[in-house]
């Protein structure tokens, strides 16, 4: 049942929107930090450790990946009707038994159940996150997805302590402290997240309901102006809404493979272990900018047009990946790639809020992750695969397409109309 509170008279001095996505910056921060990128730091040591194939090893997040497209829509659901509280907190109690159970592994079957853990918490995190702020903002919805997203930029930091940790202590006893410490960073910010401002007296963007005094200043009024408000069963039949669909999909084939072989493949291009883990932290890092800069262009401009330049700054910096030798290339591609990265996700979710409303935000948010899926599955094993075959460099030059098609299929997008 929704909370509700007593009906504000005068604005906040701080409308409680920021801080959900303030919340939503340390947690996208944490899950990224740890159950993304900070795979990476993981996976020679673990390939070493139990003697198997890049193959093998990458097949735990493909199975990650499934998870998140399972519990996608049931994450997006609960969100929109129960609220993000409860889905959130019990998301990082179960990643943090997920890394126990990783540092437990001794049988492959072991490995794999780590990853459904795992996978429960990255797919709810960023559902979760994004319906949860998407349905504070209209107007300003760009610019506080890009403050969210803002963490992932510093979640290099925690790749870069993993690989710290895992130096100084090993895998195993790193992925224990990793568990503790997703319990004790996560379930206490997600307790900070709330799930719609009219439960507590306000209008999106911090406005006032029209019986208030201060009313007459709100630009919302009256009725959420310019909002959409399809049903869900009226997206599904919209072609721009499959087009965004499978544009997700093809992103984040090329994405996932390079965050699961980001350390392994600069590895095998002659870069130390700890000199690897420092570029990813470029990558990270150089990200940050974008992620304030896209969601502000997002709430200027047209959105299709700032995901599609996004998507080809990746396509550029996947394009430069495949032949990196030195520490120039390795840092243009980090700048280039996390660049375009970055200024994705907040322009993509004010694209997805402008088109089709926040009323169904998170619903939709569970079919995108699950439809993404597809894309997580195949792109980590992939590369994988061929890297034990050829060489990683012949292996990343399958994300190339895969970036190419979406920016097309960004493009080809039309905004849609009720009727």
């Amino acid at each position: 049942m929704a909370e509700v509170t007593e009906r504000p008279t005068r604005r906040p001095r701080v409308f409680y929107g920021w801080w959900v996505a303030l919340s939503g910056t340390g947690l996208m921060l944490y899950t990224t930090g740890v159950g993304f990128f900070g795979f990476s730091s993981f996976f020679d040591a673990i390939r070493a450790d139990l003697l198997w194939t890049r193959a093998q090893v990458s097949l735990g997040p493909a199975i990650q990946a499934v998870q998140t497209g399972i519990l996608g829509p049931f994450a997006g659901y609960f969100a929109d009707r129960v609220g993000p509280r409860f889905v959130m907190a019990l998301a990082m109690l179960v990643g943090g038994a997920g890394f126990l159970v990783l540092a437990a592994v001794q049988e492959t079957w072991h490995f794999y159940l780590a990853f459904v853990l795992l996978g429960t918490m990255g797919g709810v995190s960023l559902v979760v996150v994004s319906t949860a702020i998407s349905n504070w903002f209209i107007r300003k919805r760009g610019q506080a997805l890009g403050l969210a997203f803002v963490g992932p930029g510093f979640g290099g930091i925690l790749t870069v302590l993993l690989v710290a940790l895992i130096e100084m202590y090993g895998w195993r006893i790193t992925a224990v402290i990793t568990g503790f410490g997703t319990w004790a960073v996560g379930i206490p910010l997600a307790l900070l997240l709330r799930r719609r401002p009219e439960d507590h007296g306000v209008l999106p963007d911090g406005d006032l309901p029209s019986s208030s005094p201060e009313a007459e200043d709100s630009p919302n009024q009256p009725g959420l102006a310019g909002e959409s408000t399809f049903t869900t069963r009226e997206v599904l039949r919209t072609p721009s809404y499959w087009l965004y669909v499978a544009a997700i999909s093809c992103q984040q084939l090329a994405i996932t493979a390079f965050v699961v072989h980001h350390i392994p493949a600069l590895v095998s291009f002659g870069f130390s272990f700890r000199a690897a883990g420092l570029l990813v932290l470029v990558f990270t890092l150089a990200s940050i900018p974008m992620r304030f800069f896209g969601g502000y262009l997002a709430d200027r401009y047209d959105r299709r047009v700032v995901v599609a330049m996004m998507l080809g700054s990746q396509l550029m910096g996947a394009v430069l990946f495949v032949f990196v030798k030195g520490w120039a290339a390795a840092i243009a591609f980090e700048i280039i790639y996390g660049t375009g990265w970055g200024g994705s996700n907040p322009a993509r979710l004010s694209l997805q809020g402008e088109y089709w409303g926040r009323g169904i935000f998170g619903s939709l948010m569970g079919v995108q992750v699950a439809a993404g899926a597809a894309g997580s599955l195949i792109g980590p094993v992939l590369v994988g695969w061929v890297a034990d075959v050829e060489s990683y460099r012949v292996a990343f030059i399958a994300p190339i397409p895969s970036l190419a098609f979406a920016t097309a299929l960004i493009l080809l997008m039309r905004r849609p109309e009720l009727k």
